[in-house]
């Protein structure tokens, strides 16, 4: 009983604290029965002073903040565009400068090269370049001009071989001077006046060429080295190829070995091993017999002479000499020798120096230059 009761009393007072709330809210208009679960709920903050009136300082407060931003905002805005243009300003003209100052370097830049180019007031292009302007200075037709010295392959200067007690030289100022990639010959010929024979000159030639003999005069010179200041084995050994009329070859060893025994006699080192570049020289020249078990000695003259050639050039040598290297062979090996000498010249890598000395005018004309001896 006292449960039903306490229940009754509780609705009770629920309904009128329902009745207080509905007249407060909504004093003048008839309020419908709403369910309780479709009640919503509005909150509004005003602020009411003492005498019932709204005071409109939260507003006037977010209205002055409001302002307040954004005079803040245009004011960082002013300064950004203030900034940016004093940093324009700022720019413009640090680049002025710089471009000032690459102006005036550059000018003194030419000026001192044009001082020290032209130092005896020359006049000077301004169009040209540096490189126009050293190649004028190194190669021009001045004065001042550097000259830059080649020296030849091989030379005699002024050389003079002393004749026997009481006669003439036997070579007076002998004088020329050769090159690599060309083809020589040393036309020597009888002096009847002087009674000196195309022989006696032919030998001592070959005396001072091979620096068997030294000249009473001059110098014989291997480019900047004079040969009489050289060791023999030096100058016969990889400066010079010697191909004599006499005992240019082993005639008891096949052309292979002929080729191996030069150069193991030049003490050289190879990259390859010798009997194939023995092999790949006799080709060159173009010996064509075969290479093994064949000596020379019993191989017609043409073929003795192409591997006296192929010898010459074992030892790497630049300079080739040869003493009549065409003479006891008719026309048609005369032609297969000065070939060979001319391919040497003028092809391959290095390119020779060939000089041939003879006593014919034929084999002479057939050379790239002639001396008269």
């Amino acid at each position: 009983m006292s449960d039903k009761n306490n229940d009754q009393e509780l609705e009770k007072t629920t309904d009128a604290t329902t009745d207080e709330v509905t007249s407060e809210t909504e004093p003048n208009d008839a309020i419908e029965s709403v369910p309780a679960d479709s009640v919503q709920f509005s909150v509004t903050f005003d602020d009411v002073d003492d005498e019932g009136t709204v005071d409109d300082g939260i507003y006037s407060a977010l209205a002055s903040a409001e302002t307040g931003a954004t005079d803040e905002t245009s004011e960082a805005e002013a300064d950004a565009i203030a900034s940016a243009n004093a940093s324009a300003e700022v720019t413009e003209r640090n680049a002025a400068r710089v471009n000032e100052t690459l102006r005036l370097a550059k000018t003194d830049h030419k000026d001192a090269l044009a001082e020290h180019a032209e130092p005896q007031g020359k006049a000077t292009d301004p169009t040209m370049t540096l490189a126009s302007r050293i190649d004028r200075v190194l190669v021009g037709g001045g004065s001042d001009d550097i000259l830059l010295k080649t020296y030849p392959t091989f030379a005699l200067n002024k050389v003079t071989v002393a004749g026997p007690k009481g006669k003439v030289s036997i070579l007076d100022d002998a004088n020329f001077s050769c090159y690599s990639g060309h083809a020589y010959a040393l036309l020597i010929s009888d002096d009847p006046d002087s009674g000196i024979t195309a022989d006696a000159k032919r030998r001592a030639l070959m005396g001072v060429m091979s620096g068997l003999t030294t000249p009473a005069s001059g110098t014989v010179m291997n480019k900047s080295a004079n040969i009489v200041e050289l060791e023999p084995v030096e100058l016969r050994g990889h400066r010079l190829g010697i191909v004599p009329q006499l005992h240019a070859v082993q005639p008891n060893l096949d052309a292979e070995q002929n080729v191996l025994y030069a150069m193991n006699a030049s003490n050289r080192n190879f990259l390859k091993p010798k009997p194939v570049i023995a092999r790949e020289l006799l080709a060159k020249v173009g010996f064509s017999e075969a290479t093994s078990g064949v000596a020379v000695g019993t191989l017609p003259l043409v073929q003795q002479r192409l591997v006296a050639i192929a010898r010459a050039i074992s030892t790497e040598a630049e300079v080739l000499i040869l003493d009549e290297p065409t003479r006891g062979l008719n026309a048609d090996d005369e032609v297969t020798v000065f070939a060979a000498l001319a391919k040497l010249a003028h092809t391959g890598d290095p390119k020779h120096c060939v000089i041939v000395l003879t006593a014919s005018r034929e084999i002479a004309e057939a050379a790239d230059t002639l001396f008269k001896i």
